[in-house]
């Protein structure tokens, strides 16, 4: 069973409002490197995969027409550059893997390249890419005057992949730096190409700017909803998240993110993407879902989810009929709109109280491992079973007190089964092998 946990350099990872909760630090700690290290540290102990910095780039303004409610209730605001955690992170720790999301629309493929070969070095191998597309809402501060379409985004970041993976697996030959003091000579230029790249959005002849990495091509991560992502992931991704709604259609979605991968010759592996709430009694579990509830944030969640799906909640009365809303949004928001339940007409309160009111957590949710350990256990090792996934993207609520619990309570129960691993074995030293085994150190290119 792979592992990796999912946090963001933010005040209230993921679950709005428990910034507030008595037992998390991450209001303050986010900005302190004391606060990752100690993170890092933690997670290397207890053998998990990978620490995995999700990001966003801008601020949601679409609730109430305003950035205001997001900076007011700390939704995925404000926020530091992840990537810079990761040097000091790895600087503690020895084996434990770290990923970073950033986007292919809002940068470009040299800088990026260079970006993930550096980390790639300071890490010794243990860097992974969490590619995005992003959303054009919330990102008005990049200097992009002309917005993308969603397939233009994908176009681009099928562009920008090509590209980077190029720089780092062609322009280096093995060899090509052979640091010799007497003859003066660092690198044999010989084995050092351009790559010469002319495409609709990028026009390219350099060769790459850092000698190559433990990796070359760090892990490459994806998580696409639409059948655009998810022919993207098949044809890149090394790992692919996704969040699965039941045991059946899990499977489904689980076989045909394979199945697509297969046709370009390649093999990932798939994590699906889960809160987590665990406690060391039934006693103790219920308490937790009561402080959840209790500190959990309505408007947060309301200014969360018009951010993400570009329509404004404030803007209508409760008792607007939600088919006169067209939803200028994602595939996946769609999707999302379609699991209401239908026993009348919707109306916008409806779907507010829907997005705004969290549920109690059970035991059998679909977004939510939740339970004393043995029961999280349980369930996880239903979800593989049934579903096919590889693993777990795992955030943990509140994310304090909630990665200590994972640590303490839930992982020495998987690994009491057999299902993780108690070491990192000496014979897989950096993430790739991590995921696909001792040797596979290199990045598996589409060959279709």
């Amino acid at each position: 069973m792979l592992l990796n946990v999912l946090t963001q350099a933010i005040p209230s990872p993921f679950f709005e409002g428990l910034w507030r909760h008595p037992e998390d630090r991450s209001a303050e700690g986010y900005r302190s490197l004391e606060y990752w290290v100690e993170t890092a540290r933690m997670l290397e102990d207890s053998c998990v995969d990978a620490l995995f910095l999700a990001d966003i780039h801008g601020t949601f303004n679409v609730y109430r027409d305003s950035f205001g409610p997001a900076l007011r209730h700390a939704v995925q605001a404000p926020t530091l550059d992840p990537a810079f955690i990761i040097p000091a992170a790895a600087a503690a720790t020895r084996r434990l893997g770290f990923a970073v999301t950033y986007s292919t629309t809002f940068h470009e493929p040299y800088s990026a390249a260079r970006m993930f070969s550096t980390l790639d070095h300071l890490t010794n191998g243990r860097i992974g890419w969490n590619i995005v597309t992003s959303d054009m809402r919330v990102a008005r501060g990049t200097g992009l005057t002309k917005p993308l379409s969603h397939d233009d985004r994908y176009e681009r970041a099928d562009d920008f992949v090509d590209l980077t993976v190029k720089l780092w697996e062609d322009s280096w030959e093995d060899g090509a730096v052979v640091r010799d003091r007497e003859a003066d000579v660092f690198v044999d230029a010989a084995k050092v190409h351009a790559v010469r790249h002319t495409s609709r959005f990028f026009d390219v002849d350099v060769p790459h700017q850092v000698e190559p990495s433990p990796q070359r091509t760090p892990v490459l991560y994806q998580a696409g909803a639409s059948p655009r992502g998810r022919t993207f992931a098949a044809k890149y991704a090394e790992v692919c998240f996704v969040t699965l709604s039941s045991f059946a259609s899990g499977r489904e979605e689980v076989s045909r993110v394979r199945d697509e991968a297969a046709s370009f010759g390649r093999e990932l592996k798939v994590l699906h993407g889960t809160g987590l709430i665990v406690g060391r009694d039934t006693a103790d579990v219920q308490n937790k879902a009561d402080e959840y509830l209790r500190w959990a944030s309505h408007e947060g969640l309301a200014t969360k989810w018009c951010g993400w799906s570009g329509v404004d909640l404030g803007a209508y009365a409760d008792d607007t009929p939600l088919d006169s809303i067209p939803p200028e949004n994602l595939y996946s928001v769609r999707k999302f709109l379609g699991e209401l339940p239908a026993q009348r007409e919707l109306t916008v309160g409806d779907l507010r109280e829907y997005v705004a009111v969290p549920r109690r957590p059970n035991r059998f949710g679909k977004l939510m491992l939740f339970g004393t350990a043995t029961q999280v256990a349980d369930r996880m090792e239903e979800w593989m079973e049934r579903t096919g996934v590889d693993g777990f993207n795992i955030t943990p609520a509140p994310v304090t007190a909630g990665l200590r619990d994972m640590c303490e309570l839930l992982i020495p129960e998987l690994q009491r089964r057999g299902l993780v691993r108690t070491s990192y074995p000496d014979e897989e030293p950096t993430l790739r092998e991590r995921y696909f085994g001792a040797g596979n150190r290199r990045y598996t290119r589409s060959k279709a």
